[in-house]
């Protein structure tokens, strides 16, 4: 009787133990930072092709423009703040096209998101660098900092990473 019991107890506590939501998505991930901007409202995003996920940073700003240094320290900071300026991971059910899905005013609808993560939360250092050896062209670096992506049932907390970086030259 007692071995039928301790095998009920360890069933119990197996069955009842659970370590949450297994998140095979990488935030993360490693992809090529692309950007457009229609009047004062900005995208910077990156897709990963391969997992059908993608990365936006959008935000809105009247003293930001892509082909212009920022005025002070070469650095420009955005706070993302889940109405105006938001960071949003999504999973799709196929491969999209950055222009079409992020610069157009309309996305496609062919296209199914699967998991939608948005923070409502944190920081986005944009710096520039100037490249050594040029006059006019600079390393754009995209950097975020204490940022909680949520969507259903899940939560995860990113203090800091890197978002990506592109070259661009500022005439």
């Amino acid at each position: 009787m007692k071995k039928i019991i301790y095998l009920f107890v360890l069933t119990l506590l197996t069955i009842s133990c659970s370590e949450g939501d297994i998140i095979e998505d990488d935030i993360n991930f490693t992809a090529v930072l692309e950007n457009c901007s229609n009047a004062n409202d900005f995208v910077f995003f990156k897709i990963d092709s391969e997992k059908n996920q993608a990365l936006s940073l959008n935000f809105t700003s009247t003293s930001f423009e892509l082909n212009e240094l920022p005025e002070t320290d070469l650095t420009e900071t955005i706070t993302i703040n889940g109405t105006t300026n938001t960071l949003i991971y999504r999973k799709f059910d196929a491969q999209i096209n950055g222009e079409e899905y992020f610069c157009s005013s309309i996305p496609p609808s062919n296209v199914l998101v699967t998991r939608e993560l948005i923070s409502a939360s944190g920081t986005a250092m944009i710096t520039y660098v100037l490249v050594s050896g040029t006059t006019n062209t600079y390393t754009r670096t995209i950097t975020l900092s204490d940022v909680t992506f949520k969507g259903v049932d899940i939560e995860i907390r990113q203090e800091l990473f890197e978002f990506g970086e592109e070259e661009v030259t500022i005439p």
